[in-house]
């Protein structure tokens, strides 16, 4: 190669002679051009949706919110049983699932030192004899002859029981077409007609001229077959599993509108707070500062006082303070974020307001804001079970308050009452905790493309 030499100055300013040969491009002989991506485009929803299914325990969160939610649509449909009115004969029963004599949640209850009646050779006291079982008669210390058996409380609900039978009782099988009577000399013939007919059988007459019969219980109160509750009935006769979650579902369909409510003005209050600044943020923090400051006991007692026992005048005493969690930390994300380079760049090309907020500012903060905001849906429902606990609630519905409120008495005898609806709150207050978690994540834009 022919070498050509060049006069050049250099820092110092002397002219000095720089060999050109030595300066030769890399690429002179090849092609360049831009190089193809390998991965698929993507877009944030997917991103965030693919993040969030990495993280285990939000994923178990969400089915666990999943199926309790669909519970709470589900059960209400498909029970049969009445948990709008009382039922006196059906009070208080015992969680069953097994047949009785299982041993283990079969609906029965464990009777032991009770007084044996000899003479009768049964235990003393008010039980149907056909609802006992493995009794074991013994003499204590003094004597005295005791007892210990299992006693079946369906089958004294649900069994047979052989008593009168009112005159108003056999007209109404008759005419329903259950049985068919004929007289037959000083008794009566007894024609079941349909497996529904409570009457199974004629026993006699009484004195007073009424039939006495064998009368099956369950098919008296109207069910097809004897009934199982799952965890029991309630010092009403009303099942507890149906009445827990028609709870749940009024508790959701209430704390989700509210929630939704208040998330929506916190979020524009707090996004207008922290943006501005200023007088602005100062005049809106002191208001926001005077409303918090007023016990949330209070606010709804006076709503109720002046504005009546009605469901709107709770949700918008609820409403008064709900919101400021929100708003507060939409202006602290706001004051974090409004001041980054892309800000400033965005408002030195001209952008609006408008757009800075929500094409820049906001979507970086919204995880944050999400997470926490999620967890307002379960406290909601905390808030309004301890107000409605303590008769500032949704008085007269299926809430979780007025369960936990009417069961509080039984909480030594059937705890079951008490402890059934604080597991479901308990596992919407994990759940819903875990899947903030997890969204937090999903919803950072920073973690974009991340692995």
């Amino acid at each position: 190669m022919e070498e050509k030499f060049t006069k050049i100055i250099d820092a110092s300013g002397n002219e000095v002679e720089k060999n050109e040969s030595t300066f030769k491009l890399v690429q002179i002989d090849k092609s360049i051009h831009d190089t193809k991506f390998e991965s698929k485009p993507t877009t944030f929803f997917k991103d965030s949706l693919k993040r969030f299914a990495k993280n285990k325990s939000s994923v178990v969160g969400a089915l666990i919110i999943a199926i309790i939610v669909l519970l709470s649509i589900i059960v209400p449909a498909v029970s049969t049983y009445d948990v709008e009115n009382t039922h006196p004969a059906e009070t208080l029963l015992l969680p069953k699932l097994f047949d009785a004599g299982t041993g283990f949640w079969d609906g029965t209850k464990r009777y032991e030192k009770q007084t044996y009646d000899v003479e009768n050779e049964r235990p003393s006291g008010d039980f149907k004899e056909e609802a006992i079982s493995n009794l074991v008669k013994y003499q204590d210390e003094n004597g005295v002859w005791m007892c210990d058996f299992t006693y079946d409380i369906y089958e004294e609900k649900y069994g047979e029981v052989t008593r009168e039978v009112d005159n108003v009782d056999i007209k109404e099988f008759i005419d329903s077409g259950y049985i068919k009577l004929e007289k037959e000399g000083e008794g009566y013939k007894l024609t079941i007609l349909d497996d529904k007919s409570p009457l199974r059988e004629i026993v006699g007459v009484s004195e007073n001229g009424k039939i006495i019969g064998v009368i099956s219980q369950y098919r008296y109160l109207g069910y097809d077959t004897q009934p199982r509750y799952l965890f029991g009935t309630d010092n009403l006769g009303r099942d507890l599993v149906k009445r827990c979650f028609v709870g749940l579902r009024l508790s959701l369909i209430f704390s989700i509108g509210l929630a939704t409510i208040c998330f929506l003005f916190g979020l524009c209050w707090g996004a207008i707070s922290g943006y501005f600044g200023g007088n602005v943020d100062l005049f809106l923090e002191r208001f926001k500062d005077i409303l918090g400051g007023v016990p949330l006991v209070i606010v709804v007692t006076l709503f109720r006082l002046h504005l009546g026992d009605k469901l709107w005048v709770f949700a918008l005493s609820l409403f008064i303070t709900g919101w400021m969690g929100v708003a507060s930390r939409t202006r602290t994300q706001f004051y974090r974020f409004k001041g980054r380079e892309y800000v400033l760049a965005s408002r030195t090309l001209g952008a609006s307001d408008n757009r800075l907020i929500f094409r820049h500012v906001l979507p970086n903060s919204l995880g944050t804001i999400v997470t926490s905001s999620v967890l307002m849906i379960p406290n909601l429902i905390f808030t309004e079970a301890t107000l409605s606990y303590l008769g500032l609630g949704l008085n007269g519905g299926h809430s979780f308050g007025n369960i936990l409120s009417e069961n509080q008495a039984f909480i030594q005898t059937y705890p079951v009452l008490i402890v059934l609806p604080a597991i479901i709150i308990s596992l919407l207050m994990i759940s819903f905790n875990l899947f903030g978690n997890g969204l937090r994540d999903a919803l950072n834009p920073s973690l974009k493309g991340s692995e």
